[in-house]
């Protein structure tokens, strides 16, 4: 939001709106507001700055973010506020609401009952309620208040079809959540509503779909899969029947359920929280946003990431395009998905240069939601950082153990030459070495009155040539 003065002297009240912080100038005040927790794409937030008693505070959907101390000493003038872009070259793209100024502080009870729809207040200064003025590609509609807060929070249906069970449960997982197990009529429905949104227009139907539950472990002990917990299933008429053959379940209708061969190729509805920030590594970008995507299904066109900035990630028949839409330019392509999807570790086929290398060439992209103290395994599910090379398998798919290397030696090292600098920034101090020696006795000689001895001397110093990867919080497994 911008208000600015139309006489002198202009003091102006631009904000500026990022990932990780946003900037805030108070007339000639102008101070970063770091963000604790990042924005997240397709998502209503709630941004709030405050000055009262010589501070700015900033708020993100209720919670305090960052403040700075300072006297304004000047009045700050004004008649028309500029909302949702900046100037040509940095236009907003979104949608807001609730744009207000008031002549006084709020209180944080205040800011945290707008931010969770508890509470409607105008700005005395401005308020939302206009009239306001429309230029460009702007299109207004009308929302009921809490709507902006349930949005934020819930949970956002995924539906693939002819999927084998073990193949549904790795995809969901993957994608941050799981194959819900509905054991009410309510659940049911609720699936079956997101089901028929998708495949409405496509003509298909998802009946029967993947329940989330097995008894390979047991038979006859049914599981969750997601947690491991006992169930028991609300089984249709003569079911189960499959014995140790039919080892997982598929839902059939409402407070009914079925056993099937795992193997089969069922429909499957993955169950995620609502939009987890997707990151795609190994692509040496050099602004974040332009690695950040969100996880979308649209009728039209299926499944995709769409990104932050000027990416999208779509399907194209059989391959997966990286796809550069504002040069309208495939930046990779994946030719053969892991069961279908671009998530996880895979390799992409380059058709431009990137990192050093050339096109045509094959580079090794993850495409996670990891959040940064996770692990993610190849199939892009998440397990704790710590969990990494600790001699157990914790990924389904065993690639926590894999390339647990913990040394790295740089190219040209000979253990008995010390570096040249004593640290990896090339100071020239010196490099402190401790020498130790050993005296051992090999023989002595009585009547010539010799004594011969071995000197074991050896040298100590910080080694600053080398890098250490994958180092556990228990020292006893970095060996």
């Amino acid at each position: 939001m911008k208000v600015t003065a139309l006489h002198p002297p202009p003091f102006p009240l631009p904000t500026e709106v990022n990932l990780n912080y946003i900037r805030v100038t108070l007339a000639n005040f102008r101070r970063y507001h770091f963000l604790k927790n990042r924005l997240r794409a397709l998502t209503w937030h709630h941004l709030c700055v405050t000055y009262g008693e010589g501070v700015t505070v900033s708020y993100l959907d209720g919670a305090e973010q960052d403040r700075h101390p300072y006297e304004l000493n000047q009045n700050i003038t004004g008649n028309h506020a500029k909302v949702g872009a900046w100037d040509k070259a940095s236009s907003y793209s979104g949608q807001l609401s609730q744009v207000n100024l008031w002549s006084r502080a709020l209180t944080k009870q205040e800011v945290a009952a707008l931010a969770e729809c508890r509470q409607t207040l105008e700005g005395n200064l401005i308020a939302w309620e206009g009239p306001w003025d429309t230029f460009g590609n702007v299109s207004l509609t009308e929302e009921p208040i809490d709507k902006l807060c349930q949005e934020a929070s819930g949970t956002d249906y995924f539906v693939f079809t002819d999927f084998t069970a073990p193949a549904a449960f790795q995809v969901c997982e993957g994608l941050g959540g799981y194959v819900p197990t509905p054991e009410s009529r309510g659940e049911y429905e609720t699936i079956v509503q997101a089901v028929d949104n998708y495949l409405k227009n496509n003509g298909r139907e998802c009946k029967p779909f993947w329940a989330g539950i097995t008894d390979n472990q047991e038979e006859g002990v049914w599981t969750l899969v997601k947690h491991m917990s006992k169930l028991e299933p609300p089984w249709a008429v003569d079911e189960p029947d499959g014995s140790n053959l039919e080892n997982c379940a598929v839902v059939e209708g409402p407070l009914k359920m079925a056993d099937a061969r795992c193997d089969e190729q069922q429909c499957v509805v993955c169950a995620v929280p609502r939009r987890p920030v997707w990151k795609l590594l190994g692509a040496c970008e050099r602004y974040h946003r332009n690695t950040h995507f969100v996880a979308l299904q649209d009728p039209s066109e299926g499944f995709l990431f769409r990104g932050y900035s000027d990416y999208r990630i779509v399907r194209d028949g059989s391959q997966w395009l990286w796809w550069d839409w504002r040069n309208s330019q495939t930046v990779a392509t994946l030719s053969s998905g892991v069961n279908g999807v671009p998530i996880g570790r895979q390799d992409w086929r380059l058709t431009r240069p990137m990192c050093g290398q050339t096109e045509g060439e094959t580079r090794r992209l993850l495409l996670t939601p990891c959040p940064a103290d996770f692990f993610s395994c190849d199939d892009a599910s998440c397990i704790r950082l710590y969990q990494r090379c600790d001699l157990k398998f914790d990924c389904r798919d065993k690639s926590d153990e894999s390339g647990c290397q913990l040394v790295r030696f740089p190219p040209v090292y000979r253990p008995d030459l010390p570096p040249v600098v004593n640290n990896r920034n090339n100071e020239s101090s010196p490099l402190p070495v401790t020498v130790r020696v050993i005296i051992e006795s090999a023989d002595v000689d009585t009547p010539s009155m010799h004594m011969h001895v071995n000197l074991n001397v050896s040298m100590t110093w910080q080694e600053a040539r080398l890098n250490f990867l994958n180092l556990n919080e228990d020292y006893t497994l970095n060996r």
